[in-house]
C-alpha cells in the first residue's frame, strides 16, 4: 500500500487488511511524504506485520510501489489503495483460488464502488478469463488494480512498475505481463472508492491521456494486436474531443470504472 495524505480513509483501509481471515502476511506501507497525519497514524499501529516506510520526498504511486516490492518477501504480492476497503475474506479466497489454479499468475476480484460515506453506488465486473482480460487491456485495465494478488516472481521478472507511466502504471504492467495467465474471481471482495469522487477532473483527464500514451507505445512495439488500433482510434477521438465528465459517465455506464 502506498499512502499520500490518506486520512481519513486510511484507518478503515488498514483495519480491513489487518482483519483478514488469512493472517500470514507482511503489510508494507509506504508513506509518500504525506503532509497530513498519515505517517503518525501508521507509526502508532501496534501490529508486528506492518513494515512502515517513509519517502523523503513525494515520488508518486509507481515509484512508491516499487519501493514496497523491493522489500516484499512473500510468495505472493497483494495490492490495495489507502482509501479502499478489502472484505475480510479477500486474501483467503484469492490465495485459495491461486492454489487451485496453479497456472494463473495474477488474479483480481470484482469490486463495489463506494462514495465518501461508504455508500455503494455501483459495481465493477471485469472479465473472468485470461483471453477476455487481455482483450480488455487494449482499452482499459482488465483487473481492478487495488484487488491484485499475484506471484512475486512476476513482479520481479517485469522489474516492477514503469515509473514513466505513473497514473497508468497498472495498465502498462498488465500489458507487459501478457505472457502470464490472468483471472478474476466472480465476487466483489473489494470496496473501491469511486475514482471520480476522490480525484479532480484534471487528475482524471491526466489519467486518460497517460493511458492513451501507454497503449500507443505498446502498439508501436507490437505488444498489442492490430485489433488494438480500433480501440486506439476510438480513444484518440474521445480523449481529445469529449469533455472529461462525459468520458467518466460513458466508462461508468459501460462498467469499466
Amino acid at each position: 500500500m502506498s499512502v499520500y495524505n490518506g486520512m481519513p480513509y486510511l484507518k478503515e483501509a488498514v483495519k480491513s487488511i489487518l482483519s483478514q481471515t488469512y493472517k500470514n502476511f507482511e503489510f508494507i506501507i509506504v508513506d509518500d511524504h504525506s503532509s497530513d497525519n498519515s505517517w503518525l497514524y501508521i507509526r502508532c499501529i501496534k501490529d508486528k506485520r506492518i513494515k512502515p516506510i517513509k519517502n523523503k520526498k513525494n515520488l508518486g504511486l509507481a515509484r512508491s510501489l516499487n519501493i514496497a516490492l523491493q522489500q516484499a518477501r512473500g510468495e505472493y504480492v497483494a495490492r490495495m489503495d489507502a482509501d479502499d476497503v478489502s472484505l475480510p475474506n479477500r486474501f483467503e479466497k484469492q490465495i485459495n483460488f491461486m492454489l487451485k489454479n496453479q497456472s494463473v499468475g495474477l488474479c483480481g476480484t470484482w469490486a463495489k464502488l463506494i462514495d465518501e460515506d461508504n455508500k455503494v453506488i455501483g459495481e465493477v465486473k471485469k472479465p473472468l478469463d485470461d483471453k477476455n482480460i487481455k482483450r480488455m487491456n487494449m482499452w482499459v485495465t482488465g483487473i481492478v488494480h487495488p484487488s491484485w494478488l499475484g506471484k512475486k516472481f512476476i513482479f520481479d521478472e517485469l522489474k516492477g512498475y514503469d515509473t514513466r507511466y505513473d497514473l497508468a502504471e497498472d495498465l502498462d504492467f498488465l500489458i507487459r505481463a501478457k505472457n502470464f495467465r490472468m483471472a478474476n474471481i466472480r465476487e466483489a471482495l473489494l470496496l473501491w472508492r469511486s475514482p471520480q469522487k476522490r480525484r479532480s477532473y484534471s487528475d482524471i483527464e491526466a489519467m486518460y491521456r497517460k493511458s492513451l500514451v501507454v497503449r500507443w507505445d505498446h502498439f508501436r512495439k507490437g505488444d498489442l494486436s492490430n485489433l488494438a488500433l480500433v480501440f486506439l482510434t476510438r480513444s484518440l477521438i474521445s480523449t481529445f474531443l469529449f469533455p472529461t465528465g462525459l468520458k467518466v459517465f460513458l466508462n461508468r455506464k459501460a462498467g469499466l470504472i
